[in-house]
C-alpha cells in the first residue's frame, strides 16, 4: 500500500531577480495578497499562508514587500582611505600579497592579512595580470648544498668627482634560503673567487652544487680569446675544483634558470638601493649586511611555511643529526 501526503502548504515561488532573507516564509506576490486583504483576519491568512499570525501583521503594515538589506547603514574599516590608496599603489608594481604585507606592515599599524586582502578586492586588485607571465618549471628539490650565485650593479657611491661604481655578490641556498651579500669594487675573477671562499666559510653545510651565469667573472675555461680557445681555469673554477664543488651554468638567454637568484636580486635591491642614498661604501656595506641579518633571522617566507631561513636550516639540522653540520653563531 502506498499512501501519499500532500501538503496544504503553499509553494513559494522566487522571482530569479529579488533576494530573499534566507529565513523568509513569503514571497511578493503572497506579501502583495496579504496587503491587500487588511479586512480578513490575522489569523485567517496565518492559517492560509501558513505562517504565524505576527508575520501577517508585519507585511499588513509594511510599506513595502520587499526584505530590508542586512548590511550596516555605515561600515568602519580598520583602515583610512589614505592607507588603502597607498596599498593598491604598492599593489600595482606586483607585489605578491605575503610581499606587500612585509612591506607595509612597519608603515601601518592596523594592517593584517585579512584587511589587507578585503582592500584589494574592493579596488578589484585581488588578482594579478597573468596574460603575459611566461610559465617556467619549478626548481628540483635539493638538500642545504645547492647555492644559487649572482652580480648585479650599484649606484654609484661617493663624493662629488669621485663617485664610482660597486657591485654586490650573491648567494642563496636553494633549500633554506639563507643569504650571503658581498660589495666589491669590481668584478673579476678574483672577487668571485674570493666570494666563493667567504660562502665556504658563511654556510654552515658543505656546498656541493654552485649554479652561476657564464659571465667572465665564473666561467673562462673553453671560451676564445685573440689567442684562440682558453683551456686554463680561473680562480672561480679552481675553488670548485679543489673544493670538490659541481659547478653548473645557465643556458645562454635562459636568466629564469637561475630564478632563485634573480628574484632575491630584486628584493635586495627593494630593500637597499632603491630606499636609500649611501654616501660612501661603508654605508652601503653596513646596510647591505643589515638586510642580509633581516632576511636570514627575522624574515618569513611562504616557501618555507612561514618559516625563516635560520629556523628552516635549524629544522633539517634536526632531522638530520648524523650530518656534519655546524651552526654559526651569528
Amino acid at each position: 500500500m502506498i499512501i501519499i501526503i500532500r501538503s496544504n502548504k503553499p509553494k513559494l515561488l522566487f522571482p530569479a531577480n529579488m533576494q530573499y532573507h534566507h529565513n523568509a516564509k513569503t514571497n511578493i506576490a503572497q506579501r502583495q495578497a496579504i496587503k491587500e486583504a487588511r479586512s480578513t483576519p490575522n489569523r485567517t491568512l496565518a492559517k492560509q499562508y501558513c505562517v504565524s499570525h505576527a508575520t501577517i501583521g508585519k507585511w499588513k503594515n509594511s510599506d513595502q514587500v520587499e526584505d530590508h538589506s542586512s548590511r550596516p547603514l555605515t561600515i568602519h574599516y580598520a583602515l583610512t582611505k589614505a592607507e588603502e590608496r597607498i596599498i593598491t599603489k604598492v599593489r600595482d608594481q606586483e607585489f605578491l600579497l605575503d610581499e606587500l604585507l612585509e612591506a607595509l606592515t612597519p608603515y601601518i599599524e592596523k594592517l593584517n592579512r585579512s584587511n589587507c586582502y578585503r582592500t584589494l578586492l574592493r579596488y578589484k586588485r585581488n588578482r594579478l595580470n597573468d596574460k603575459d607571465k611566461v610559465k617556467r618549471k619549478k626548481f628540483a628539490q635539493y638538500e642545504p648544498w645547492f647555492l644559487h650565485i649572482d652580480i648585479f650593479y650599484l649606484p654609484k657611491i661617493g663624493e662629488k668627482c669621485k663617485k664610482r661604481r660597486y657591485y654586490c655578490f650573491l648567494a642563496i641556498d636553494r633549500a633554506t634560503r639563507m643569504l650571503l651579500l658581498e660589495i666589491y669594487p669590481h668584478k673579476g675573477a678574483r672577487e668571485a673567487g674570493d666570494f666563493l671562499m667567504k660562502c665556504l666559510q658563511f654556510f654552515p653545510f658543505q656546498i656541493r652544487f654552485v649554479l652561476t651565469d657564464n659571465g667572465k667573472e665564473f666561467v673562462v675555461q673553453g671560451k676564445r680569446n685573440r689567442f684562440g680557445k682558453i683551456t686554463k681555469k680561473n680562480l672561480f673554477e679552481a675553488i670548485c675544483s679543489i673544493a670538490s664543488i659541481e659547478h653548473r651554468k645557465t643556458k645562454v638567454k635562459h636568466p629564469w634558470t637561475n630564478g632563485m637568484a634573480e628574484r632575491t636580486v630584486k628584493t635586495a635591491k627593494e630593500n637597499t638601493i632603491k630606499v636609500t642614498r649611501y654616501q660612501n661604501v661603508s654605508e652601503a656595506i653596513q646596510d647591505f649586511k643589515r638586510f642580509e641579518n633581516y632576511h636570514n633571522h627575522s624574515r618569513k617566507l611562504k616557501m618555507l611555511q612561514n618559516r625563516t631561513p635560520y629556523e628552516k636550516m635549524i629544522d633539517w639540522y634536526e632531522k638530520n643529526q648524523n650530518y656534519l653540520f655546524i651552526i654559526l653563531q651569528i
